[in-house]
């Protein structure tokens, strides 16, 4: 009686040991993937707002340049045939660009032109003096701003750039508007939310509509009065979300518990426009996850020590048997001599030993192959934490928490945040940027089955630039010549790499049809292509020309000797820290 109770006291122990270990090494793993999760998330949000806002970054500049836009602003009554025209030019710029709107304001503020001059909600006659944007521009600077817009009623982020006189004078401003709803639209998670917040913590983006234009935490009177003045959110009162979010500012991951939701909370800035992203993601993911996996463990352990007691009690009632037998069977016998006695000895032990045999059949039949892993990853790991082998414990236990799960038919879900860029012009690996253009545009190379011939050298590595401007202007230049030489029957590129006078020149050649000498003067221009219908907007090599400007570099264009075109990238050549 006291064996029996010592053996359930050793297996319970060893029952309540396992399930605390599998709680532990679960809920670690399962709060880690959610961690990875959420951060994963909240790189992708951000890399996708920032592309969708700075693709639209050089289009009011662009815009700002058209000669109508300045003889309308420099004229001080401007015939309506010509705003007119200038508004159907707006119109056309908008639907190509798919932005929300594009309009052209006067010094003074009030808007000459828009895309939408022929709607109910048009800005024509609107004066928008007190937007920041507006202000920027007017100093020189690039506008931008996010707003609620006090006309459209509709939220949007806006780019604005100075329309100068010959003498260099800001006499107007160029505005584009960019809808920020399309990130709302298109968010997919289940188990997970987001809202973007400006620096006083007001949520003018989200994934739940019952956020928006709410605050973190309440406003101060004076924050609430500074954005009735700048009119950001057209003079609405913003109050703070209904529970109990206690967001702690300073952190990057944290928990929080809203009375209503318990969610995994990171945040993401992004500093160069003053957002703050938030991806909220279910934290009761872990706890399910635990409860699963605990659950399942705790069944096959009972399951486990239930066979076990069956094979201890039919050894204990065999044995127990055996013995009353062999008495039985000595006491009638012992008349006899002892070779009889040990004949009768080794047929009753043969017995035994089949007895057992046959037993042990029937186990092996009922246990699967899981189970005898998990008992011998269980044992092995209590004997090396006994001996204090820890990390191979620990690897034995998570051997059991991948079994447990392959029985529960738990899937998991591993991912993995543009990145983006400010135009910090730094000592670049101009080697590695083509590397990893070329492995952008590999696909496309390999589809079409093109010939790439490189050279280049050492002395060429680096360069002064914008890495990710770089790798941009590359790009753009490696997919034209690739749609250059589609129609010929051996389809070749040339990327060269030569050094010169404190400058490296990268040329990417083609064997296509070169460019026509009516084109070629039109080349870097804005909405200028020779492509088909639905093939380009005619913005690639306008906005490399000039992203290699702000990098105080230069992209030029002409036709090979041999045939095809040549577009050759110069940049300044890195002198100091270089590795």
């Amino acid at each position: 009686m006291h064996s029996r109770a010592v053996a359930f006291g050793l297996a319970t122990l060893f029952a309540l040991l396992t399930l605390l270990t599998v709680y532990y090494a679960v809920r670690q793993s399962a709060e880690q993937r959610l961690q990875q999760e959420t951060v994963a998330l909240s790189q992708q949000l951000v890399g996708q707002l920032t592309a969708e806002l700075e693709k639209h970054r050089y289009l009011p500049e662009l815009l700002a340049q058209n000669p109508a836009a300045r003889a309308l602003l420099e004229s001080p009554s401007p015939a309506p045939a010509a705003v007119m025209a200038f508004n159907q030019t707006l119109e056309t710029a908008n639907r190509i660009a798919s932005t929300a709107d594009i309009y052209l304001m006067r010094a003074d503020g009030l808007t000459l032109a828009a895309s939408n001059w022929n709607t109910r909600a048009s800005f024509i006659g609107g004066n928008f003096a007190f937007r920041q944007y507006f202000q920027q521009a007017m100093r020189g600077q690039v506008g931008r701003y996010y707003a609620l817009g006090t006309t459209s009623k509709k939220r949007g982020y806006y780019f604005a750039h100075a329309v100068n006189d010959s003498a260099g004078k800001p006499i107007g401003v160029m505005v584009v508007k960019v809808d920020i709803n399309t990130q709302e639209a298109q968010w997919k998670q289940e188990n997970a939310d987001f809202m973007v917040t400006d620096r006083a913590g007001v949520v003018f983006m989200s994934s739940n509509s019952d956020w928006r234009l709410r605050a973190l935490q309440p406003l101060s009177a004076a924050t609430q009065d500074a954005l009735y003045q700048n009119q950001r959110y057209d003079k609405l009162p913003i109050e703070p979300l209904a529970g109990h979010w206690r967001i702690n500012p300073t952190l990057e991951l944290q928990r929080l518990n809203t009375g209503q939701q318990h969610y995994l909370v990171h945040k993401r800035a992004m500093d160069f426009i003053d957002w703050d992203v938030y991806i909220l993601t279910d934290w009761g993911s872990v706890t399910r996850t635990v409860l699963i996996t605990v659950s399942v463990t705790a069944f096959m352990l009972l399951l486990s020590l239930l066979l076990l007691y069956v094979l201890w009690k039919n050894q204990r009632q065999r044995r127990d048997y055996e013995q009353k037998a062999r008495e039985e069977l000595e006491a009638k016998v012992a008349e006899r001599t002892r070779e009889l006695q040990r004949t009768q000895e080794e047929l009753v032990q043969a017995a035994k030993m089949a007895a057992l045999g046959q037993l042990s059949a029937g186990i092996n039949h009922e246990l699967n192959n899981p189970l005898a892993a998990i008992r011998a990853y269980a044992d092995n790991a209590t004997q090396f934490l006994d001996i204090g082998k820890l990390e191979i414990a620990r690897n034995n236990l998570l051997e059991i928490v991948a079994l447990t799960e392959r029985m529960a038919t738990i899937t998991r879900q591993l991912k993995t945040f543009s990145r983006k860029s400010a135009g910090q012009i730094e000592t670049c690996d101009l080697h590695w940027a083509l590397d990893s253009a070329l492995n952008i545009v590999q696909p496309k190379l390999a589809q079409i089955r093109i010939v790439l011939e490189q050279q280049r050298a050492e002395h060429t590595r680096y360069v002064q630039a914008d890495l990710v401007w770089l790798e941009q202007i590359l790009v753009n230049l490696l997919s034209n010549a690739a749609d250059a030489v589609q129609e010929q029957a051996e389809q070749r590129v040339w990327i060269t790499l030569q050094a010169t006078a404190g400058q490296v020149n990268v040329s990417v050649r083609d064997n296509g049809a070169g460019i026509s000498s009516d084109a070629m003067p039109h080349v870097f221009e804005a909405f200028f292509t020779t492509k088909t219908i639905g093939k380009g907007l005619g913005l690639g090599l306008s906005i490399s020309y000039r992203l290699a400007r702000d990098m105080n570099g230069q992209l030029s264009v002409a036709n090979a000797a041999r045939g095809g075109a040549i577009f050759t990238l110069t940049l300044q050549q890195a002198t100091d820290g270089v590795p």
